[in-house]
Order: structure tokens, then C-alpha cells, then sequence
């Protein structure tokens, strides 16, 4: 299991280096991690996943379905992933069909969420500290259309 992990990491280390330090600078820059929130300043359908999986590994449940509900179904499928992987050492069957049901879920969620929580209620709040901020405020004040209903 360990050779195979091992393996893999080192098939894979250049974008493991890559996606931890654009984490790490976009983080500190911009306090986002999400490239889609940054350009747009709205939520992404995956947003709250990164700190409902922090809060899971601290083992606070509540807190982690707070931030979004699906990380338990992600983490379950995550697990089912490693087990096939690195300790029964097969392909997980049924992986692909899995996540795409998964991928549809989240995108409902994200549909609910954003009818619900929508621009006012943490997590899915606007971030007017975005790339497209400038357009917005520019079709605000040019033609009274303000998107998102922010002003």
C-alpha cells in the first residue's frame, strides 16, 4: 500500500506542488482559495467544501454539514476510492457513475443554496472583492441594472 501511495505521488508531484502553492499564494493574497469566486465574486457550486473537510478531520460534524452537506457523501466516496486503490489494490467499481450522480447532487444543492442563502447568508454571501466587480459596478451605474441585486 505505502509503494503504491508512493507511487502515485510521485507520478503526480509536479501538480501536487502546483495546486499547494497557488492555494497557499491566492489564499494569502485574496483570502479565497476558489478561482470562480475571485473572477465572479459568487459562490461556487462547491463552495464551503474545503472548510467542511477541515472541519470533518477536526471531527466537528456539524460545522462541516454547515458549510456544505455533501462533504460527507465525498468523504464516503473518497473512502470507498482509497480502499479499492491502496488496500484491496483494484479500480473501484461503479467509480464514474458514483461521482457523476455526486457531481449532480452537489450541483442541486448548489442551485438550492443559492435560491436560499443567496447573496446574504454565510457561506454563499457575494465577495465584492472580485475580478468582474468593476463590470458590475459599470452596468450599475450606466444602465440602473444591478446584478445579484447588490448595489
Amino acid at each position: 500500500m505505502i509503494n503504491r501511495i508512493k507511487k502515485d505521488i510521485s507520478i503526480n508531484y509536479k501538480g501536487i506542488i502546483f495546486i499547494i502553492v497557488y492555494f497557499t499564494i491566492i489564499q494569502l493574497l485574496f483570502g479565497y482559495i476558489c478561482p470562480f469566486r475571485l473572477l465572479t465574486g459568487i459562490p461556487c457550486p462547491a463552495c464551503g467544501l474545503t472548510r467542511a473537510g477541515l472541519s470533518l478531520l477536526c471531527f466537528d460534524i456539524d460545522k462541516a454539514l454547515f458549510y456544505n452537506p455533501m462533504i460527507i457523501p465525498i468523504a464516503l466516496l473518497i473512502t470507498y476510492w482509497f480502499i479499492y486503490r491502496y488496500i484491496l489494490n483494484k479500480k473501484a467499481p461503479y467509480i464514474t457513475c458514483i461521482t457523476i450522480l455526486l457531481c449532480i447532487a452537489l450541483l442541486l444543492l448548489y442551485v438550492y443554496r443559492m435560491y436560499k442563502d443567496f447573496p446574504n447568508h454565510y457561506p454563499m454571501e457575494y465577495l465584492p472583492r472580485n475580478i468582474l466587480s468593476p463590470i458590475y459596478n459599470f452596468i450599475g451605474e450606466m444602465y440602473g441594472i444591478y446584478l445579484f441585486n447588490i448595489k
